[in-house]
């Protein structure tokens, strides 16, 4: 489609908007395969109970997604400062008074919600960076005040981020960053130092914790332990392995029903390997390279900067999360509690994700800028 058929307004890109749905929907499906057997042999709960309040939450989402799609994104640039400043305070206070749930405080509660603000903290950096890089490179003070504001306030988030702790989502805020700064011109030699202080930093940061130094040594591991560190990521290769070419089909799923925790989550690509085999793999990663697609091709196409920089931020959260996910569930990255997006069961990161591609949409139906 040519650049004059997009500065047509009010024109919603519908291929990305149906790649969305088919992709949360076919979430739900595997939500729903993933949690409908255990859920039979609890007593407190129907075997429905998990899958309806996810479903609740998705119906909180698509409204979202049905929100940004409408609303004035003038006004969310204008707001970005606060909403930046807010996600810094709402991380702050998941250290503080944050539930502690398996040794990380990662969530803020919310009556019965949960709200994981290191989520949130992704798309409000998006949309304040977007906003601060706009005019990277027009002026050398503009350049140094740009940095200032990177330096100062995406270090304060992604160091509140992996005191939680989550060392992968402070890697995903990183890397979202990184590619929004180089999209808008950072001169090469500064993001290499950016990188490589970051790389020590990270080392720091596994090499002082005994449990991530062990997921990193243990990527290397030829035997098939099922009972210590590795065994989420090992039971995730077997449940690969058993899907074959077409799956097991819905409800089948051995693995799922009987050896792996979080299926719903963190290893939510093994239950669709295992579920849909080889062919619905490939389905679902085809269906992301096209919504990335979309998301990029709209990025270089619209003639507002801003715009462009959002939906690299966008493109990238997305991305860079959907390949972390799959390359943790075929054992070449250590196990993290990286969800795949539109997929996984989570009622924030569905949130934040649908919000976030309601904004996209809502920037591409706009090409004539922000």
């Amino acid at each position: 489609m040519s650049r004059e058929v997009l500065k047509k307004k009010d024109t919603i890109d519908y291929a990305l908007l149906l790649i969305t749905i088919a992709i949360t929907f076919f979430g739900i499906y595997m939500v729903l395969s993933a949690t409908y057997y255990n859920s039979m042999f609890d007593e407190s709960n129907s075997p429905l109970t998990s899958f309806l309040s996810d479903f609740r939450k998705l119906f909180i989402a698509l409204g979202a997604l049905v929100f940004f799609i409408f609303f004035k994104v003038k006004i969310i640039k204008k707001l970005s400062p606060a909403i930046m400043m807010g996600s810094i305070l709402l991380l702050l206070l998941t250290k503080i008074i944050g539930p502690n749930l398996n040794g990380a405080n990662r969530w803020l509660m919310i009556g019965s919600f949960s709200f994981a603000t290191a989520e949130f903290a992704k798309l409000a950096s998006i949309l304040y960076f977007a906003k601060i890089l706009e005019n990277f490179t027009s002026s050398d003070r503009k350049y140094q005040n740009a940095w200032i504001n990177i330096l100062l306030f995406g270090g304060v988030s992604a160091f509140l981020i992996v005191i939680q702790p989550d060392l992968s989502s402070a890697i995903i805020y990183c890397l979202i960053l990184g590619v929004m700064m180089f999209t808008a011109g950072a001169k090469f030699r500064h993001l290499v130092v950016l990188v490589l202080i970051g790389a020590m930093l990270i080392g720091v940061a596994i090499i002082s914790t005994p449990y991530r130094l062990e997921r990193i040594t243990g990527l290397g591991s030829e035997h098939t332990d099922l009972t210590g560190d590795e065994a989420q990521a090992n039971q995730a290769l077997m449940s690969i392995a058993e899907g074959e070419v077409f799956g097991v089909g819905a409800g089948r799923a051995f693995q799922t029903k009987n050896a792996m925790s979080q299926a719903e989550s963190d290893f939510i690509f093994a239950t669709v390997a295992e579920t849909t085999g080889f062919f619905g793999c490939v389905l679902l990663i085809t269906g992301y390279m096209f919504m990335l697609w979309r998301i990029f091709r709209a990025s270089l196409l619209t003639e507002s900067r801003y715009a462009s920089l959002v939906m690299t931020g966008v493109g990238t959260m997305i991305g860079v999360q959907a390949l972390i996910h799959m390359l943790v569930n075929v054992k070449l990255f250590p196990v993290t509690g990286v969800t795949l997006p539109l997929v996984s069961s989570g009622g924030t990161s569905i949130l934040i994700l649908l919000s976030s591609l309601g904004i996209v949409l809502n920037l591409s139906a706009h090409p004539d800028g922000v």
